[in-house]
């Protein structure tokens, strides 16, 4: 395999919602999930200083159909994104999807079939139609939800009354970190804890995430002084021993939007491209891991893919996002990538180095936690957070010396492994 993109492809603008709740937070209430998919798409529309017929195709993904009622969600979603007559396709990679829409789209232009490509994906995890209406929305049951999820993994060996990946992703991977580094439970939990207090500063300085108050200020509202009280207390239990309910997902609805072209394609007064320098993707079903829980394979694969495409080494990367729905999981992988050290990715949270304004920075938009998770529009909202750090766009959490080289990595429910190398200007 050539593993490389004959001609240069950019992401020229980039748009997401506000990740909340459709029934509840303010700047999505009562909007429908086409409304919520064409405001992401006019925020990354306008990013480039494009319209709608400006673009020759559209790719569009969600994963929870049962949530949309849109089986053909592009077709469904032309008129609300002006983009009838183009050339488009629904697809799904779980929580990779918007990512690899993107892949797909950078080798629809480096092969001359498209200059311009919009990709979009959508999501709601906290409500479904009622009954037959595209437009009034129930509350969905949580033990339901996370069912539907787990429909994306191989049924024939996943566990049909349960959320397998809870264990997987906390439980199994935090006992093995701490086995294979000889860290102890209590610097496990002291390592987490202060990780997540990075990921709530983080959210809290983000309009568009669904947890903006920090872990400090949430514990006083509670009647907590010191946060650890608040921790360790049975607001924030165990939900896959040893981690606790705020080292996991935040399920959140949400949409994000990426316009993809060739560099010259960028018009005068838009947002400056971000250069897409390579793309690795690789895929597996059940189990995960071998005998070291804490790496996957296909992470080890998706990474190599990545960085021979784009000619970077783990030295170059700048800033770096590793998909987080445990927080354990996003700290193993940073270090797989080699970004982080082995068995010093809890020691770095600790310290504060993994902070916006500290020298390894990491998820800055708060991850899937603060920032919250809407499956398919999740890694766009990723990828929208690095194009800002790049171009000095994050307004209070940027980073002081922007980005030249950031690094996306995402897992569609642990079998699709997708890692993004963009690249700024000098």
């Amino acid at each position: 395999m050539a593993n490389k993109l004959k001609e240069p492809t950019s992401i020229l603008g980039v748009g997401c919602t506000r990740f909340g709740n459709l029934l509840e937070t303010p700047e999505i209430k009562g909007l429908s999930l086409q409304e919520l998919a064409a405001e992401a798409a006019c925020e990354a529309l306008a990013d480039a200083g494009l319209g709608p017929q400006d673009v020759d195709a559209v790719f569009v993904g969600n994963v929870t159909m049962q949530t949309s009622q849109m089986p053909a969600t592009y077709s469904q979603l032309t008129n609300w994104l002006g983009t009838k007559f183009k050339a488009g396709v629904h697809f799904d990679a779980a929580c990779s999807t918007t990512n690899v829409g993107v892949s797909i789209a950078a080798m629809g232009i480096a092969s001359g079939a498209y200059d311009k490509v919009l990709v979009v994906g959508l999501e709601s995890t906290q409500s479904q139609p009622k009954k037959l209406s595209p437009f009034e929305r129930d509350i969905i049951p949580t033990e339901e939800m996370w069912l539907w999820t787990d429909h994306c993994v191989n049924q024939a060996y996943s566990v049909p009354q349960g959320y397998d990946i809870f264990p997987t992703y906390n439980g199994f991977n935090a006992l093995a970190y701490c086995r294979k580094h000889g860290i102890s439970l209590d610097e496990l939990e002291r390592g987490l804890f202060e990780l997540c207090r990075t990921r709530r500063l983080h959210g809290s300085m983000n309009p568009k995430a669904i947890r903006q108050q920090t872990l400090e200020d949430e514990a006083k509202q509670l009647g907590f002084d010191d946060p650890w009280e608040f921790w360790t207390s049975r607001y924030n239990p165990h939900v896959a021993w040893p981690s606790r309910l705020y080292s996991v997902v935040t399920p959140a609805d949400g949409a994000s939007a990426i316009v993809m072209g060739r560099p010259e394609e960028s018009v005068a007064g838009a947002s400056k491209p971000v250069a897409l320098k390579g793309f690795g993707i690789s895929v597996m079903d059940l189990p995960w891991y071998t005998d070291d829980p804490t790496v996957m394979p296909i992470d080890q694969q998706s990474f190599q893919k990545a960085y021979e495409m784009s000619g970077i080494s783990s030295n170059d990367i700048d800033y770096l996002h590793t998909h987080d729905c445990s927080h354990i999981m996003s700290i193993c992988v940073a270090e797989l990538a080699g970004y982080l050290p082995q068995g010093q990715g809890l020691k770095y949270a600790e310290e504060g180095r993994l902070r916006f304004d500290s020298d390894k920075p990491m998820s800055t938009h708060g991850g899937r936690h603060a920032f919250g998770h809407a499956w398919a529009a999740s890694a766009g909202s990723d990828t929208y957070e690095a194009v800002k750090q790049i171009r000095g766009q994050a307004g209070p959490r940027q980073i002081q010396n922007p980005p030249r080289t950031a690094v996306v990595h995402t897992h569609g429910y642990a079998m699709i492994s997708t890692v993004l190398v963009l690249e700024g200007g000098k």
